[in-house]
């Protein structure tokens, strides 16, 4: 599975691309952009939360690709924030909010659908609670060996790194060209 550097930045990227108007200019001020492009990055590493208590017991797969690697906890989680976003700030969380959380949320198990898979659990519970089958498709991106904190500096793991953070840059490009394109014809999505 791929880890949080291709998964925050494809956030931030998705972020910037499907924020209001033309009020974002990408490097203009990073208390303008800052926040989105943080915020996008935080939500599409939403679902690894379940990394928390495998890293607590030393082995970090203990408990992740379980239940927060599927399309129920994603509409769970985007729609809940969504509720408390109405409640605090009722203005800023309209449909188009929840549209943006569940497309920043669901990117992660896009991400990892076409993340190549060296450790059991193989794939994830796309379809959870009707159907454990686990679902994974073509291994497009290499994965990083994560047994335990220890194994991210190891050779293999820098060039697996190294490659999704380049990949996460063509896509933040690519979103923010799509946002150039879209704000010169009308108002972005």
């Amino acid at each position: 599975m791929a880890s949080p550097v291709l998964h925050g930045l494809a956030g931030a990227g998705l972020a910037y691309a499907m924020a209001g108007g033309k009020g974002l200019p990408l490097f203009a001020s990073g208390r303008k952009t800052g926040g989105y492009l943080l915020a996008g990055a935080a939500l599409a590493c939403l679902p690894d939360v379940d990394y928390l208590p495998g890293l607590l017991r030393g082995y970090l797969n203990t408990t992740h690709q379980q239940a927060t690697h599927s399309l129920a906890w994603v509409l769970l989680a985007a729609f809940g924030i969504w509720l408390l976003g109405r409640a605090v700030q009722p203005a800023w969380f309209g449909k188009r909010t929840l549209a943006l959380l569940l497309v920043l949320i669901g990117s992660h198990l896009a991400i990892d659908w076409v993340t190549a898979d060296h450790f059991a659990p193989y794939g994830f519970p796309l379809w959870f609670p009707f159907s454990e089958a686990r679902t994974l498709g073509p291994a497009w991106l290499p994965a990083w060996e994560k047994t335990a904190l220890a194994d991210l500096a190891r050779g293999n793991n820098l060039r697996t790194l190294g490659i999704e953070f380049g990949a996460g840059l063509a896509f933040e490009a690519g979103c923010a060209a799509a946002k150039r394109g879209w704000t010169r014809r009308g108002s972005a999505l």
